[in-house]
């Protein structure tokens, strides 16, 4: 443990669950937390003087320009948490598959909303306007989302789970999971970008040595290639972007059970492993990125995914991606 204070500004209002994950994981860490009413309130006193570092959450690191092409004046990220899980949530007595027909689901986002009408095309999807719920947010939000089900006016909601983690209730909830089931349907939910990033930022020299070993060097890289994907492709909302790392024989795995190209192609790359003797120790590993966009009514999917190893020119591999989904959304126009 630090014998030096750390003070932390974050945020009193939600900012993607960051806050509690910060008090959870820096116990190690002899720290003080400061609330302040925004972001833009935190990185002020940062700049100060007043405080240490900021904790704040991936998406207000990347709205005040921290991504792998940008970052804040005089300021840097000086460590990455583990990242958090970033599915959906779905608040219901019923999953999906046993949901009644024209079941009526709350969704905010329109990606979502997509995404349940690929689905089932009968889901009566509402949003907060549709509900008369504008002026609500967060625990206040969730309560009346609880009184519309509890009343039987909706059958259930969409969080996200950072969200559930924070407002919702001990009620029966169901993950929408990213990874294709082995059913017929063969659907999945990948989560908006950025999600579950925590991120400490810091002023400009900053000694880097406090929190050696506390950096997680895969949030790290997750957190580098979505923002640079979602800054080439000009922050479109309505696209699903997910990059985790994964051990090669897992992916194996679900790429038997899958078959098809990408089996064979990674087939490939293994016995390029093999025989490259510098690679065979270090690579146990590979990237995986998956981005998808729908049509506003959930019937087409246009996807895209990758896995390279961590040793590939990764500037040439998403160069290669970027331009391998503009074409597919040209092709599609």
């Amino acid at each position: 443990m630090t014998e030096e204070i750390l003070i932390i500004g974050i945020c009193k209002q939600f900012d993607d669950g960051a806050q509690p994950h910060f008090k959870r994981l820096m116990t190690s860490f002899n720290v003080k937390f400061v609330e302040y009413d925004s972001i833009l309130k935190i990185v002020e006193s940062l700049l100060e003087g007043e405080i240490d570092l900021a904790g704040i959450s991936g998406l207000s690191a990347y709205e005040l320009g921290f991504s792998a092409n940008t970052t804040y004046p005089k300021l840097k990220v000086s460590a990455f948490l583990p990242r958090r899980d970033p599915t959906l949530i779905l608040a219901s007595k019923d999953g999906l598959d046993h949901f009644p027909r024209k079941g009526k689901i709350f969704a905010e986002l329109e990606l979502v909303r997509r995404q349940l009408k690929r689905y089932r095309s009968d889901f009566d999807l509402c949003n907060k306007s549709d509900l008369k719920l504008e002026k609500y947010a967060g625990g206040e939000l969730v309560e009346k989302l609880n009184e519309l089900c509890s009343d039987g006016k909706l059958d259930g909601y969409i969080l996200e789970r950072s969200e559930w983690n924070s407002f919702g209730k001990k009620g029966r909830r169901h993950t929408l999971g990213m990874q294709i089931e082995n059913s017929d349907s063969r659907q999945r939910f990948i989560p908006p970008p950025l999600r579950g990033f925590s991120l400490l930022i810091s002023r400009t020299g900053f000694p880097n040595s406090i929190f050696e070993g506390f950096t997680d060097e895969h949030t790290m890289v997750s957190y580098r290639i979505e923002s640079k994907l979602l800054s080439d492709l000009e922050k479109n909302e309505l696209l699903g972007i997910h990059v985790f790392i994964r051990r090669i024989s897992t992916i194996m795995r679900s790429l038997d059970e899958e078959g098809g190209l990408m089996s064979m192609i990674l087939d490939e790359k293994l016995e390029y492993i093999e025989k490259n003797e510098n690679l065979i120790e270090k690579t146990t590993q590979m990237i995986e990125i998956i981005m998808e966009k729908l049509d506003e009514k959930g019937q087409i999917t246009l996807s895209l995914e990758k896995k390279f190893l961590p040793t590939d020119d990764e500037y040439k591999t998403l160069k290669i991606f970027v331009n391998e989904w503009e074409k597919i959304i040209d092709l599609s126009e």
